[in-house]
């Protein structure tokens, strides 16, 4: 149990951190590009209360959404490494923190996906567009190479 809380607080909980406020600061500046495409002025301050903001109105929701989505794609990045060195394949940790990094990016690909049919609306405004899907991706990527290099 110990070497559980040890694993979870030492390693998933500073990737789960990273990926979050990573894809809530990128979610906002998506959307706020947006308005500025729109000829509305915004404020650097204004901005900056708007990131604020955000990331504290979705972690309840998005980082919830997102810890779900690191832990299974962790898993399934261990189960493959667990594979890969049974085959005598052990995988430098640089090429291991690779897999748990793709892991990462796919998740949020899938997570992102999942949600427009299962909530019917895209919730992460941020990624409407292909471009804010491939940063949402980034912050799941970051997040995978974090965790794989604490590992």
């Amino acid at each position: 149990m110990l070497a559980f809380l040890r694993h979870t607080f030492f390693r998933f909980t500073p990737a789960w951190i990273i990926a979050f406020v990573f894809a809530s600061v990128l979610h906002s500046h998506f959307v706020l590009f947006e308005l500025t495409a729109l000829n509305i002025d915004i404020p650097a301050p204004e901005w900056l209360s708007m990131v604020l903001d955000d990331l504290s109105g979705l972690l309840p929701t998005y980082g919830a959404i997102i810890a779900v989505t690191l832990t299974l794609s962790f898993f399934i990045a261990s189960r493959l490494n667990s594979l890969l060195e049974k085959r005598a394949l052990t995988l430098t940790k640089n090429g291991a923190a690779s897999i748990f990094g793709a892991a990462g990016a796919v998740g949020f690909l899938i997570m992102l996906a999942a949600m427009q049919p299962i909530l019917d609306v895209t919730l992460i405004a941020g990624a409407r567009s292909h471009l804010g899907i491939a940063a949402q991706c980034i912050a799941g990527f970051v997040s995978g190479l974090v965790y794989g290099r604490l590992r």
